[in-house]
């Protein structure tokens, strides 16, 4: 059960930064959801969350915004940043309809779904065919890219085209974000916290996104191809 809400954008952002996220358990089997939850640095604290998430830092690495942004000036079809991305990351066989049903039942409040635990496994098998630590870290690249950049892209289309892609953006993060909040355990309870404050949107402290630069390219990029 969800306790209060935090909503002063100072305690906000202190939790962000000194809070730790409600963590899973590791599950090496089956490869599902669980699994999936286990192997990524959204849902880990300490030590492990390290070790995950430079595993995603290193495939962000690989990747040029200047480049994300060009791919995605022209990529079209259904969930373009995610293909956008998923190319970019040498990744040619993925189904964004598996990306987006995993991200709707990504978080671990969400109920057990079948179809997104077989999506995972889809996901595994056309990335790699192995399900490690190095297969998690791109799925959740893709995953953690899918819902929030789509409302990123969605809230930046109702301001005025007369503006630059990087100030439609701008706005977009201090008055729409995409994300409305996150979740921190503190006192022995799940705390929601109220991130739609200007400089939260990609949160803060050690779980802050490592992919801000990474979005907003994609974002930009698809912003422009649509003018």
């Amino acid at each position: 059960m969800t306790a209060a809400s935090i909503t002063a954008p100072e305690q906000v952002r202190a939790a962000l930064i000194n809070a730790p996220v409600p963590a899973v358990p590791r599950v090496d089997a089956p490869v599902g959801l669980a699994w999936l939850r286990s192997h990524v640095p959204r849902f880990a604290e300490g030590v492990e969350h390290q070790r995950l998430r430079r595993l995603v830092t290193a495939e962000l690495d690989r990747l040029s915004p200047a480049d994300l942004r060009q791919r995605a000036r022209t990529t079209t079809g259904p969930l373009p940043h995610v293909r956008v991305l998923a190319e970019s990351l040498g990744l040619h066989n993925i189904s964004t309809e598996a990306v987006a049903l995993v991200a709707a039942h990504y978080q671990p409040y969400e109920p057990d779904n079948t179809a997104a635990d077989d999506a995972v496994a889809e996901l595994v098998t056309a990335i790699s065919g192995v399900a490690d630590d190095a297969t998690a870290a791109r799925i959740c690249l893709l995953v953690q890219a899918c819902a929030a950049t789509s409302a990123l892209i969605a809230n930046a289309r109702q301001l005025p085209v007369e503006d630059t892609a990087e100030q439609i953006i701008e706005r977009t993060m201090i008055e729409n974000p995409p994300l409305r909040s996150t979740r921190r355990f503190i006192n022995e309870a799940v705390v929601e916290l109220d991130i739609r404050h200007p400089g939260l949107g990609f949160g803060a402290g050690p779980h802050a996104c490592p992919g801000r630069a990474h979005a907003i390219a994609i974002a930009a990029g698809i912003i422009e191809g649509s003018a």
